[in-house]
Order: structure tokens, then sequence, then C-alpha cells
């Protein structure tokens, strides 16, 4: 299943790109409130995700 298009970049009249994804929506308990896409893919954030792993050593 292919996520959906959530983003389209254009240029005047002209779609440049396109860009799929999933998103969750969870309530204060953690029980899911909206969902679209594969929400059970897993995700590799790489560089995404720098800044939250710098944490403990900036806390340290």
């Amino acid at each position: 299943m292919a996520n959906p298009v959530l983003v389209e970049v254009a240029r005047g009249a002209v779609v440049e790109s396109a860009h799929r994804g999933a998103v969750s929506v969870f309530d204060a308990d953690g029980k899911p409130v909206w969902e679209i896409g594969d929400t059970a893919r897993p995700v590799f954030p790489r560089s995404a995700v720098k800044a939250i792993q710098a944490l403990p050593l900036l806390e340290s």
C-alpha cells in the first residue's frame, strides 16, 4: 500500500513535487483518534532527530 500524497509543492499551476507520508493522531490516553496511510510501517528518521539525540549529551 502506497501512502497518500500529503503535500504538493507548486510553482504557479505546475506541481513540482509531491510528498507521501502517514499521520497518526492520539488522544491524551494514547488511543488513536485519526490515522491516514500505513502507520504501522517502520520509520527510520536518521538526520531528522539529531537534535533530540543530542539532548542526553547536553543534559549530562
